[in-house]
């Protein structure tokens, strides 16, 4: 391994971790806009994959180690898979009609070419995929975030798999001859890589030799951790892409930024399509008790969507500490007094008893008479009672809603609930869990700490206009299960059921 690989430290939480290019106008960089066009085509229309890598290099190979964020997409996994991602791809009207779908046969490469020539307009309408694109395209290809050369903004690089490079020299130049500003391009191990600048495209073909992405050490061992790469796969490394992005923080900013990365990859089965992802930092993150799942899965079988959070008072502590060291220059002692004195709220406190050992909440499918909604907390109920009792107390005094809140308990539990029926309903309990879309939906619950859940055909009975969308009529359910693997690090897991 070249030593070089794992030097790019990591930052952030997860929803941190975002990055896209400066806008251009569109005939600046074709390549560019194709990449990101298919990697939006593809997530859009639910194309995932747990097809088997097999031959050739990944866009990872060629790419530099310093990268701050990457994707790439890889349009012809194995048989089976693009015949299973074809036809989930079917059941969806508008996915058949836009892309243009007949059967499992079809060229991928051809009908996201398609989209994306239409969309360019007047820029590619003298280029055609079969004598210009497809006798030098390969199958994948990748887009990598690097800190800028101006120290001001990260700059793009993409990677194009290539099967014969004069062949591409000569389709490049095509699809580029409309444009002035030609972007920097260069031949590297069976790609090309493209960005604005010639000197940027250089420094990468350079850096990569030396220490590739595919060597950088967080890298690595965050694809390792997440398995099978499927169709589409996604990787941040958080503080460097903090560091990267030109914006203006103090060294003490700086310093406490926490290192941290993620990773996720889309695959897909002919009835589903799922995210999986993994994340880490070296904040710590524990959680005592981890059974979401058994919280949401007692919910009433009428359920049509509900999410449900285990260990959440503890949790709490975790932020507020974090908060405490984060040196954003945050006086908490002063704010909460102030917030008390002004409020009535003891902040952290009166939060811990509102979400207790296990919080689950719920809407129910029926909502002849209003909506149904319900929170069940697995908690001190007299203490968790105080605090709603000094919410509803508040909003009452301080705004003119008049909110119907109803509630229910045992020894161990409070249900809050807009309908007193349906929050005796939630005390007592149902068997969710044991239902088919929700079994589909969400396989795993062990160890979760948050679990949601969305029945799309009970979600139907609740809008009309929802009810009416003939793609939606194509759904089943939904699930997210979040689980922490080890301090520090997690897992998470999307699925979308289609029927």
């Amino acid at each position: 391994m070249h030593g070089g690989g794992g030097g790019q430290p990591p930052y952030g939480a997860p929803e941190t971790m975002q990055w896209q290019p400066e806008p251009k106008k569109r005939g600046k960089l074709i390549p560019l806009v194709a990449v990101l066009a298919v990697l939006a085509v593809v997530a859009g229309g639910g194309v995932f994959a747990y097809a088997r890598l097999t031959g050739g290099g990944q866009p990872a190979a060629v790419l530099p180690g310093n990268s701050v964020a990457y994707a790439r997409v890889d349009l012809n996994p194995s048989a089976g898979q693009k015949v299973a991602a074809v036809r989930f791809l079917l059941k969806f009207p508008s996915a058949k009609e836009k892309i243009g779908l007949t059967s499992d046969q079809d060229d991928l490469r051809q009908k996201l070419f398609d989209l994306i020539k239409k969309d360019a307009g007047d820029d590619l309408a003298d280029v055609d995929f079969e004598k210009d694109v497809k006798p030098w395209l390969g199958d994948r290809a990748g887009v990598a975030a690097v800190p800028g050369t101006d120290g001001e903004k990260p700059d793009a690089i993409v990677a194009v798999e290539v099967k014969n490079e004069d062949e591409a020299t000569k389709g490049l130049d095509k699809l580029f001859a409309n444009e002035k500003d030609k972007p920097g391009r260069a031949f590297t191990d069976g790609y090309v890589l493209l960005s604005e600048k010639q000197s940027v495209v250089d420094a990468a073909v350079a850096s990569s030799k030396e220490s590739p992405l595919a060597e950088n050490v967080k890298f690595k061992a965050d694809m390792d951790a997440l398995g099978e790469q499927g169709f589409v796969s996604f990787w941040a490394d958080s503080k460097g892409l903090a560091l990267a992005s030109g914006e203006r923080l103090t060294d003490e900013q700086r310093a406490a930024l926490p290192n941290g990365s993620m990773a996720a990859a889309l695959r897909f089965d002919a009835q589903y399509v799922e995210l999986k992802g993994v994340a880490n930092s070296d904040t710590s993150i524990k959680v005592n008790k981890s059974n979401a799942g058994d919280q949401i899965a007692k919910l009433p079988d009428t359920t049509a969507g509900a999410f449900a959070l285990s260990d959440g008072a503890t949790l709490v502590d975790t932020v507020w500490k974090q908060l405490e060291k984060s040196g954003a220059g945050l006086n908490l002692p002063e704010l909460t007094k102030n917030f008390t004195s002004e409020y009535g709220l003891a902040l952290p406190d009166d939060l811990k008893p509102l979400l207790g050992e296990n919080l689950a909440i719920a809407i129910d499918k029926d909502s002849s008479n209003g909506p149904k909604i319900a929170a069940r907390i697995k908690t001190d109920p007299a203490k968790a009672e105080q605090v709603v009792d000094k919410v509803l107390n508040l909003v009452r005094t301080r705004t003119p809603a008049n909110i119907p809140l109803k509630k229910a308990k045992d020894a161990e539990n409070l249900v809050i609930s807009t309908d007193q029926e349906y929050a005796d309903q939630v005390l007592k309990g149902g068997n969710l869990g044991q239902s088919e879309n929700f079994k589909q939906a969400v396989p795993d619950t062990s160890g979760a700490v948050m679990v949601g859940y969305v029945d799309f055909e009970a979600i139907a009975s609740l809008s009309k206009r929802i009810n009416a969308d003939k793609d939606y009529a194509a759904l089943r359910s939904a699930g997210l299960t979040s689980r922490i693997t080890d301090d520090g690090k997690g897992e998470f897991t999307l699925r979308v059921v289609a029927k």
